[in-house]
């Protein structure tokens, strides 16, 4: 893919991965990585993608290699030196409450925080989600539904 092409589409939508990818792996320097990762990619292949479908083919490359992270066995033996606290410089504008419910869904499980942020901050379709996350329509809406169970637990338990 031409390098101008990929710049486009980092300029159009490295923030939404970046922030996918925190959702997912709850980690900045993992997503940092993991977006660098997704347009590196873009770099190497001679890809061609219908303009309509580049954020979803994004997303979809950016869940499979988040998945990736999580099932690697680097992953699971190292120990991370820094916090692992994500940096929300990309949700300055978000209210107290809003920031409060993002710190709770950031301490849900992956499975949980993925199809939730796609659902309720980029606003895709449970068909969508499936998609991108490659699981049935009724996976992405039992972990919405068990997810936001686990949300409003958490939720009722700090006030």
């Amino acid at each position: 893919m031409k390098n101008e092409v990929v710049v486009e589409l980092f300029d159009s939508y490295a923030d939404d991965l970046y922030r996918f990818a925190i959702s997912y792996v709850g980690s900045v320097h993992d997503a940092e990585d993991i977006v660098q990762d997704v347009f590196l990619k873009l770099l190497s292949k001679n890809l061609l993608f219908d303009r309509r479908f580049e954020k979803p083919y994004l997303l979809t490359i950016t869940a499979n290699l988040c998945k990736d992270l999580l099932k690697s066995k680097a992953r699971k033996t190292s120990v991370d030196l820094e916090s692992n606290e994500y940096q929300l410089t990309y949700f300055d504008g978000f209210s107290a409450e809003d920031r409060t419910v993002f710190d709770e869904l950031m301490k849900l499980p992956d499975i949980y925080r993925a199809p939730i942020h796609l659902y309720y901050y980029e606003g895709y379709t449970y068909k969508e989600i499936s998609k991108i996350l490659k699981i049935s329509e009724s996976a992405v809406a039992m972990r919405i539904r068990r997810g936001k169970e686990q949300l409003k637990i958490r939720l009722e338990e700090e006030t």
